[in-house]
């Protein structure tokens, strides 16, 4: 369960997802496809493409709103629970398996929506849910942890290293075929990053070294992520998978995984938690998500630094309101998808990053993960912008740039339609439903931020 998200996904993903990866084998779109024939089997006379464009811009101004937001209380909801990354971690996953389910018992009993839960699905061995389980399990742990300890711009601006690192793992174990200008894209984004990093890799001291450590836990969860969506492309392939079924088991087997794991991840906390400690632990962070303080200068068995008192009166409201922006969140990912392409939702993705990154640096934001912009936090934003616009965007700016001819779509035009635009069942303004199926994945990881939610199934 991504992110975080998330981002398990909320998975989203990450996820976030980036641009147009040119994957064979990607993750399955036709879910999508057969709830949007079978869910309006019969369209009333006066439906058309007017009504589509109207539900495609609400849920894209929905989105820029919730994703944002996502991001944001990604980080606040550590702040009052900054002592208990690890109840976070297990609260946040196991939330997705009573919502899951309650999409997923009726549906496959009663066939509701179309029958979009079949009994084939249902028979499919659960070996794939557990694998899957177990690396998003190790992805959110290390993303919940980095967002606990890092600040909320540098948060925001890490998660954009999903892109290089799932081009790099896609490109060698599935043999990826990415544009000369994907590449450059991905680079110029690991640049920005390492722009953002420089200042503290110069200073020095404790509380540098501690920043350091965490952006690289952050940047190393991109791995198990991205290793998910990989494993779920070879060990499923196109099987045809409700996105909720999907995601309620991966969630099942990820709360499962994160029992055990907790004790040594607990060892990673500030201060470590030792395995006699998680218990009190776990039960603090209970009575902290609903507003009650436990560990202060009178009770303070884990030696917490006095800094970190708990402080809990704003945890309900924090971590409840992320819960419903995450959710809220993979349920957008799916209306844009459907009524709209890929291309709407890799723009949203895009405004989010500069938006979410500056929001941290507003002043009443200071004392809740945020901090002042440096002139080197604006430089390296810039440039991961960059990377970002020609990584999602850039194959026409590209091909005019070295005089390539751009590749035309099914109906024989370049694609040149209005980007908030409806579309039919089969076409997108980058080609056919196939193709922004295969173009889905690579960014999966940085959209789902460790949450590997319903957009763990793109």
């Amino acid at each position: 369960m991504r992110t975080q998200s998330s981002d398990k996904n909320i998975g989203f993903h990450s996820p976030e997802w980036g641009g147009p990866p040119s994957r064979e084998n990607s993750v399955d779109k036709q879910p999508y496809k057969r709830l949007s024939k079978d869910s309006h089997p019969n369209p009333a006379p006066g439906s058309s493409d007017d009504a589509k464009a109207r539900m495609l811009l609400v849920s894209f101004l929905l989105m820029l709103v919730i994703g944002c937001g996502n991001k944001i209380f990604q980080k606040l909801q550590t702040v009052p629970m900054y002592n208990y990354p690890n109840f976070l971690n297990l609260l946040t996953t196991f939330m997705y398996i009573p919502l899951s389910f309650a999409y997923i018992l009726p549906v496959a009993k009663f066939g509701l929506l179309g029958g979009t839960i079949t009994q084939e699905q249902l028979n499919l061995p659960k070996k794939p849910f557990a694998v899957m389980g177990f690396l998003d399990c190790l992805a959110g742990i290390m993303q919940i942890f980095a967002a606990t300890y890092l600040p909320g711009p540098l948060l925001v601006l890490l998660a954009q290293m999903a892109i290089p690192v799932s081009l790099f793992l896609s490109k060698t174990m599935l043999k990826t075929t990415y544009q000369p200008y994907q590449y450059f894209g991905a680079v110029i984004v690991a640049m920005g990053i390492v722009v953002v990093l420089a200042p503290t890799l110069n200073e020095g001291g404790g509380d540098a070294t501690k920043i350091l450590i965490w952006s690289a836990v952050m940047i190393l969860s991109c791995i198990p992520m991205t290793l998910s969506s990989i494993y779920k492309e070879k060990a499923l392939g196109s099987t045809e998978l409700d996105p909720v079924f999907l995601n309620g088991w991966i969630a099942v087997f990820q709360f499962l995984f994160s029992i055990p794991l907790a004790i040594p991840s607990a060892l990673a906390s500030d201060p470590p938690i030792h395995p006699n400690e998680l218990m009190d632990n776990l039960y603090y962070g209970l009575k902290c998500w609903v507003g009650i303080d436990s560990i202060s200068a009178s009770n303070n068995p884990q030696n917490i630094d006095p800094d970190h008192y708990d402080d809990c009166g704003l945890a309900p409201a924090f971590v409840n309101v992320y819960l419903l922006f995450n959710v809220c969140y993979n349920i957008l990912i799916i209306l844009i998808l459907k009524f709209g392409n890929a291309n709407i939702l890799w723009l949203a993705m895009t405004i989010m990053v500069p938006v979410g990154n500056l929001t941290f640096a507003l002043p009443f934001l200071e004392n809740y993960g945020g901090a002042p912009l440096k002139p080197t936090d604006v430089m390296g934003l810039v440039v991961i912008m960059s990377g970002l616009l020609l990584y999602r965007f850039g194959e026409s700016a590209w091909n005019r740039f070295f005089g390539e001819r751009p590749g035309e779509d099914d109906e024989g035009d370049s694609g040149n339609k209005p980007l908030l635009s409806p579309v039919n069942e089969e076409q997108t303004p980058g080609g056919t439903r196939e193709d922004m199926r295969r173009r889905l994945s690579s960014e999966e990881p940085e959209m789902m931020g460790g949450v590997g939610r319903v957009g763990k199934s793109f």
